[in-house]
């Protein structure tokens, strides 16, 4: 399975989640989408190194001021811990997850 699959399979896994109500497994899936698309945009652009497992490399993306603002606020939504009231900063992790993933596709066409 290549890495655009693998991808979707995580979207498709949020869908799911969304779907049935299951907003933790919604953000995991949401946040493995993205960490699969940065993890190919590291391969190619070996000097954008924003870390080594999914949240690192949203902390990162967050970080990275050569990225769109929207992109930026997006990583940082996602990596975001959950509030003392168990509330995402991210309100649609999915969308969240879209908005970075279509970044990195226009990076690496």
């Amino acid at each position: 399975m290549n890495w655009r699959d693998e991808i979707e399979r995580e979207l498709a896994r949020a869908e799911e989640a969304a779907g049935v109500g299951q907003a933790g497994k919604v953000r995991t899936s949401a946040r493995r989408s993205v960490g699969i698309a940065l993890e190919e945009l590291q391969r190619r652009f070996p000097e954008k190194i924003y870390g080594r497992d999914f949240i690192g490399q949203l902390r990162g993306l967050a970080a990275d001021h050569s990225v769109p603002e929207d992109v930026r606020l997006a990583a940082d939504r996602l990596q975001a811990r959950l509030s003392p009231s168990f509330e995402s900063p991210s309100r649609n992790p999915i969308e969240d997850a879209n908005i970075i993933i279509d970044f990195v596709l226009k990076r690496l066409a």
